[in-house]
């Protein structure tokens, strides 16, 4: 599954599974999580080390046996330092479509964003999750029934938490990320051609002044910085999964120019194009 595409517009599952897992460490290209949004529920487990995450516009320092559950369009996004963490990306609804009482008992819990720390996570949770996220790695036969069962025990003990869950977006925040959503779904589907300010400021109604202001306040890089971003993400991808050279690579992800993008390669990953694919292939 490519992990890049807008998780809007993508499926994230295993087979015919509403659900997929992701085991995140630094040689992931997502380890630096670009801010993004989706519909689905994730859980995120951090295994080690730390993750620095905003979710909307609360910024959340999460460390290792924490769980964080993002609620469906929850804008998020965030760096790890010296860590490693587990995503369990899933569809709620198409889960729940023929199970009625589990759905009455999951519902309070959809939309809501928590963040729980292992102490407040200790006892039968913290060994709930270590058993979903193991069971979600090791992919047996029995793989939907023991993982769609970790992932509902999870949930079950989430629920006497509700009242810990992040306020809800106030209203300015929120009219704020919707006015962006369609910005950012531009940039993942046309990241590779030229992209302007203008053309940006324009899909969101806002003058480009007003509107760098917002995506700033939103995604915490501006947008030429967000874009160069995301441009380096699918770069690493490809450096990792084709044969193209560092060139086509360069025009394949929207820079023109091979000596920019060498020079923002080195910027955002602190290394060469040509030595992150070697140091992927040894």
């Amino acid at each position: 599954m490519h992990y890049l595409d807008y998780n809007e517009q993508i499926l994230h599952q295993t087979g015919n599974m509403p659900l997929a897992y992701y085991y995140v460490d630094a040689n992931h290209p997502r380890y630096h999580m670009r801010v993004h949004w989706h519909r689905e529920t994730e859980l995120i487990r951090v295994k080690q080390g730390r993750l620095r995450l905003y979710l909307d516009d609360f910024p959340v320092q999460a460390g290792a046996g924490d769980l964080i559950l993002v609620g469906e369009g929850t804008m998020h996004g965030g760096d790890a330092e010296d860590g490693i963490y587990e995503c369990i990306v899933f569809d709620p609804y198409r889960l729940l479509m023929h199970i009625e009482p589990c759905k009455e008992a999951m519902l309070p819990l959809l939309g809501k964003t928590l963040h729980l720390t292992p102490g407040e996570a200790s006892g039968g949770l913290s060994a709930a999750a270590q058993r979903l996220y193991a069971e979600a790695a090791r992919r047996s036969a029995a793989f939907p029934l023991t993982v769609v069962g970790a992932l509902f025990q999870v949930m079950g003990l989430l629920s006497p938490f509700l009242d810990k869950a992040l306020p809800e977006r106030h209203s300015g925040q929120s009219s704020k990320t919707e006015l962006l959503k369609p910005a950012l779904e531009y940039i993942e589907t046309n990241y590779d051609s030229h992209i302007t300010l203008e053309a940006l400021a324009r899909l969101s109604g806002l003058s480009p002044k007003y509107f760098c202001r917002c995506f700033r306040a939103v995604t915490h890089r501006s947008p030429i910085d967000y874009l160069n971003h995301y441009r380096i993400e699918c770069a690493s991808f490809l450096l990792t999964t084709s044969e193209m050279s560092v060139a086509e690579v360069a025009q394949k992800c929207g820079f023109s120019d091979s000596s920019f993008f060498i020079r923002q390669f080195r910027h955002y990953k602190n290394t060469t194009p040509h030595r992150y694919r070697s140091d992927r292939y040894r």
